[in-house]
């Protein structure tokens, strides 16, 4: 239907996506560090995950590696001050141990946390923010820099895969349902705020640049588990630490 709103979502970030590649499409001069220019920056970073799960229906919460690549557009807004908008493909996992309840039955709170339930999550971030640079990157090798800021996040797929420890089991194994326990406009979509610390090795005859960053990203909205056919009822917090590596250009 044309009213769904995680359709008019995927719209909106066919159009977000499309305005951010016009920097790269009529690409401007690397070495123009005038006010408004804007600048394109790629990167891919390791993720480390951390996870607060039901502490009376879950034990042995432990985060997946994941991953995320990200592209942003840089536009100056002064010698050290620039506006950062872009979007960045996020993949994360946790397992743990906990319960389950078959369809149409009901679990016993005895401690036991029988079943594994393994979980993948892949979502679209389009982080906003700003960053500070420490010194004038046009006059200098190196930049050191901070940043931060908030953005929207979809959760556009998730994969389970549920376990009976005791015999081994598969239960379930395909598609999630994960979404917000708090959401906006549709179950998918939350927010997040993030800050960080970076450096980047200014190229100067070019006017391009490598640099790191730390990233730390905090969900404001808990994920909402419910297992297979709501077989859990589960609220998680989770944060995110990644070291990114990339180019400016």
């Amino acid at each position: 239907m044309i009213n769904d709103p995680v359709r008019k979502i995927k719209k909106i970030v066919a159009i977000i996506f499309y305005a951010l590649s016009i920097p790269i499409l009529y690409a401007q001069d690397p070495g123009d560090f005038r006010k408004g220019a804007i600048k394109s920056r790629l990167s891919v970073a390791p993720v480390m995950s951390f996870y607060k799960n039901h502490p009376e229906h879950t034990v042995d919460t432990k985060a997946k590696g994941g991953f995320c690549a990200s592209y942003k557009s840089e536009i100056l807004l002064g010698r050290k001050v620039s506006f950062i908008v872009g979007i960045e493909y996020f993949n994360q996992g946790l397992t743990f141990r906990g319960y389950y309840s078959a369809p149409g039955n009901t679990y016993l709170f005895d401690k036991t946390f029988a079943y594994t339930h393994d979980v993948r999550m892949q979502e679209i971030q389009m982080p906003i923010g700003f960053k500070k640079a420490f010194n004038y990157e046009k006059d200098n090798f190196y930049t050191p820099y901070y940043f931060g800021g908030v953005g929207a996040r979809y959760l556009f797929k998730s994969y389970y895969v549920i376990i009976n420890d005791s015999t081994e089991n598969v239960v379930y194994d395909g598609k999630g349902s994960m979404e917000f326990e708090h959401h906006v406009v549709a179950k998918a979509i939350n927010a997040f705020a993030y800050g960080g610390l970076g450096a980047q090795y200014n190229l100067r005859t070019s006017g391009k640049a490598i640099f790191i960053d730390l990233t730390y990203k905090y969900g404001i909205s808990r994920l909402h588990y419910e297992g297979y056919q709501k077989s859990n009822n589960l609220n998680i917090k989770e944060s995110h630490f990644s070291f990114s590596i990339g180019l400016k250009f």
